[in-house]
């Protein structure tokens, strides 16, 4: 049996414990931005995740790099993932690829992004971006993104199999289910995957409020992180931050008294 490796960053250690909560932020603009870092911050999001395809100067990398230094001041010990999501994959940024590499690479060179998302069954040679991600000192999450439906499980294992085989640090599926067996495939395909197939962290969800289970049982199933709001969401299906907490708390509770009482 596979044992997950936690990865710490800054002072969360990913892998390990309750799944760590991070809290997206999708302003446009740099004032959008920073109001939605203090109320991430103020709220005990565990991480944040900057969802760049929103902001509307994505390709001006000195505003990119001022912002990124903003926000970075204002979590101030918060762990910053640094995302740019495509239309291909369900985001708002219609982006070449040799502009989505670019900006990832000019927010890993910045300092202050802590990981960066790679979309790889959309990036052209993912494995190339990794290295030089790595090379300067980021750590990578490999992610892959369907918003429109869920492959068979067969499909799923294969998908994360094949993100297993770069050189990123954690792995995330995230799908869109159309029957609760969507949602059970894509819980039991990570539940496999960190038995058997990985010792890196793995993220999975299944959105909408038919997936809404998935976001509160990593626990159970082997997902090291979950996607909570503080203010705008960035995909179907996320409960506010406080609302998620409690829940995944009543759970861990739960967990804990079974496994006391069958000792």
């Amino acid at each position: 049996m596979k044992m997950t490796k936690p990865i710490m960053i800054k002072n969360i250690s990913l892998g390990e414990g309750q799944p760590k909560i991070c809290v997206p932020l999708t302003g446009k603009t740099c004032e959008e931005l920073y109001a939605g870092a203090r109320k991430a911050k103020e709220a005990g999001a565990d991480l944040a995740e900057w969802r760049a395809d929103f902001f509307e100067a994505l390709m001006d990398e000195e505003k990119l790099t001022e912002v990124l230094k903003g926000i970075a001041g204002i979590l101030a010990g918060v762990p910053l993932l640094f995302t740019i999501r495509t239309r291909a994959e369900g985001g708002e940024a219609e982006i070449s690829q040799e502009d989505y590499q670019s900006v990832n690479l000019s927010a890993a060179k910045s300092g202050c992004a802590d990981l960066i998302d790679v979309e790889v069954f959309s990036c052209d040679r993912p494995e190339n971006l990794i290295r030089k991600l790595h090379d300067t000192g980021t750590r990578v999450i490999a992610s892959s993104h369907d918003f429109q439906k869920t492959d068979d499980r067969d499909a799923l294992l294969k998908r994360f199999l094949e993100m297993e085989q770069t050189e990123a640090d954690i792995l995330k599926m995230a799908v869109m289910p159309e029957e609760f067996d969507d949602v059970a495939a894509i819980m039991q395909v990570t539940s496999e995957m960190v038995r058997k197939h990985t010792e890196k962290p793995v993220i999975s969800m299944a959105m909408g409020g038919l997936g809404s289970i998935s976001r509160i049982a990593g626990e159970n199933f082997g997902s090291s992180v979950t996607f909570a709001t503080a203010g705008a969401a960035s995909a179907p299906g996320q409960f506010p931050i406080h609302e998620l907490r409690t829940m995944m708390e009543a759970l861990h509770q739960k967990n804990t008294s079974e496994e006391n009482v069958s000792l």
